[in-house]
């Protein structure tokens, strides 16, 4: 069975007109993100806003994890140019022949690539990429996954995390975290949800014999992420982080929503230990206790003592060869993803009028939305 995707954007309409990411149908403002969720609170400040603009000049946004004071796990579409138009996923993780979209192009540069550390809409710049370590693929359709280095060490903010030996489960129960809008048509502010049910398993190193989904992905079914959670976390109940937000199959409120994670362990040895290796940090294995960040942090309860080792590369170089686009960038949503473009932060009157202006076009679309049962991407 094949699937079809869409990627949905809510423009920032102070930035750029439009959506740097692709899928079928493309629609600029039909989504919901953590549907029915909850505030969340300090105690998540390791999920983090993740903005770019793309190679179109459109400016999105994205959520990650803070798995080190200076590297962030995140979607693969966070990080690179996603051609836009329809698409089909196969069960396999293949774009069928006449799929027009869903396909990468290079990676941003990483020096546009924005981090912000905080639950607010505005939020001050954390960091800046200085490299992205990424999965080796031509599509959004199956290994949508990346680790951005950072410029600089983030102080104060949790690390999270990960499960790095073991894949997913069937009826695993996660918690998910992000910035993407929500029922009252608001984004950029971030919100959390329980009870997320693993429903379908791939195939993997961990799992010969998958389910009819995407190798190295798990699903669960109904309302919870959409527009501007791509990239983001589902949790273990321990707080690790297991898999990655990807793609949404369905309305964003459908109780038959098919949401799509990029499950984490299966790449540790492509992404997660050469972004850690530069970073000069091991990950924190799951079931250690989560660190309390601070620059400097050695690791403690991680996969090993941290290294003394090098900072950050401020270079701004990529994984597979590409360089990244060399206009001006911000991180996209999820491709054939879970998109927004309202989570730079912006001072002053220019800011409060960017954001009034978000928020009343996203309301005037939230009676549309439910109406919309198209499939579209996260």
């Amino acid at each position: 069975m094949s699937f079809v995707r869409a990627l949905s954007c809510a423009v920032f309409l102070a930035g750029a007109a439009g959506c740097g990411q692709a899928g079928p149908e493309w629609v600029a403002q039909d989504s919901q993100a953590i549907y029915d969720g909850y505030a969340s609170g300090i105690e998540d400040d390791g999920v983090v806003k993740v903005t770019n603009v793309d190679a179109n000049g459109v400016m999105n946004s994205c959520t990650g994890a803070l798995v080190a004071p200076n590297v962030v796990l995140t979607a693969r579409h966070c990080v690179a140019n996603l051609i836009r138009g329809a698409f089909t996923c196969t069960d396999s993780g293949e774009l069928t022949p006449e799929s027009k979209g869903g396909r990468f192009g290079p990676l941003i540069d990483p020096a546009n690539l924005k981090i912000y550390v905080g639950a607010a809409f505005n939020e001050p710049l954390a960091a800046l990429g200085a490299k992205v370590f990424a999965t080796q693929t031509p599509s959004i359709c199956r290994n949508d996954m990346a680790a951005i280095v950072l410029d600089r060490e983030i102080s104060g903010a949790p690390l999270m995390p990960i499960r790095i030996d073991r894949g997913d489960e069937h009826g695993e129960v996660l918690r998910v975290v992000g910035f993407g809008e929500t029922e009252l048509a608001m984004s950029g502010v971030r919100r959390a949800k329980d009870g997320l049910r693993v429903s379908l398993v791939g195939a993997s190193q961990f799992r010969a014999d998958g389910d009819p989904i995407p190798p190295r992905t798990f699903l669960t079914l109904g309302p919870a992420l959409c527009i501007g959670d791509s990239g983001g976390p589902a949790l273990t109940p321990d707080g690790a982080v297991t898999g990655i937000y990807s793609q949404l199959v369905g309305a964003c409120d459908s109780p038959n929503a098919r949401q799509y994670f990029t499950q984490v362990a299966p790449f540790v040895a492509e992404v997660v230990m050469p972004a850690f290796e530069l970073a000069g940090y091991q990950p924190i294995s799951e079931g250690a206790a989560p660190s309390d960040g601070g620059a400097g942090s050695d690791g403690t309860g991680a996969a090993g003592d941290a290294n003394a080792g090098a900072k950050a590369s401020s270079a701004g170089g990529s994984d597979n060869g590409a360089a990244g686009s060399p206009t001006y960038h911000a991180p996209p949503g999820k491709g054939g993803c879970a998109c927004s473009s309202s989570a730079t932060p912006r001072a002053g009157w220019v800011g409060r009028l960017a954001m009034a202006l978000v928020f009343g076009a996203a309301a005037a679309g939230v009676s549309r939305r439910r109406r919309r049962g198209s499939e579209r991407a996260a």
